[in-house]
C-alpha cells in the first residue's frame, strides 16, 4: 500500500479514549448491587464528613480528636489551597457564616455542596434511581480548569488580604 492510501486510513480509538463531543444526561434504574457498590461508600464518606463538622467540637473537648498538622504549611510556612476548610465546615454548620467565611472563602459553599450530595446519594440508595451524564471533552478541560482557577484565585486573597484569619 502507498503511503497515500496509508493516510487516508482511519484509525479507530478504543471506545475509552474517544472524544466525547457533545455533553449527555440521562437517569438509570440501578440494581440493590450496584447501589451498594458504587452509592453506599460516596454516601458514608459524604455524610461522615456533614456529621463529623458538627461534631468536632464535641470530639476534640473530650480530647478524642487527632489534630494533623498541614504538611505544605510546615514546610513552607504558606497555608495551602484547603487551609482553613475543616473549620470552615464546623462553622457553618454550627451557623457561623462570618467566621466561616474567614477560615475559607469556598468553606460555606463547598459545605452545602456535600451536603446535597449527600441527600442525592442517600435518595440513589433509597430508591435506585441514579443520574448519569457524559461531559464532552471541552466541557471537563473548562470544569477542571475554572475549579483550580477559582481555588488558586481564594488562595491568593488569603495570602494578600487574611494572613491573620488563616
Amino acid at each position: 500500500m502507498s503511503e497515500a492510501a496509508q493516510a487516508d486510513v482511519a484509525i479507530a480509538m478504543p471506545p475509552a479514549l474517544k472524544e466525547v463531543r457533545a455533553s449527555r444526561v440521562w437517569v438509570v434504574k440501578t440494581s440493590r448491587r450496584d447501589r451498594l457498590m458504587h452509592e453506599l461508600p460516596l454516601f458514608l464518606l459524604a455524610a461522615g464528613v456533614v456529621a463529623l463538622a458538627f461534631l468536632l467540637p464535641t470530639l476534640k473537648s473530650h480530647h478524642a480528636w487527632l489534630d494533623v498538622p498541614c504538611l505544605f504549611k510546615k514546610a513552607t510556612g504558606l497555608p495551602c489551597l484547603a487551609c482553613g476548610l475543616t473549620r470552615s465546615f464546623v462553622f457553618t454548620a454550627h451557623g457561623n457564616l462570618y467566621k466561616a467565611f474567614d477560615m475559607h472563602l469556598l468553606g460555606p459553599g463547598l459545605f452545602v455542596l456535600t451536603c446535597a450530595i449527600a441527600a442525592y446519594l442517600g435518595t440513589a440508595l433509597a430508591f435506585g434511581f441514579r443520574v448519569k451524564y457524559q461531559l464532552a471533552t471541552r466541557t471537563r478541560r473548562i470544569a477542571f480548569w475554572s475549579v483550580l482557577g477559582i481555588f488558586l484565585v481564594c488562595w491568593g486573597i488569603k495570602l494578600a488580604f487574611m494572613r491573620g484569619g488563616w
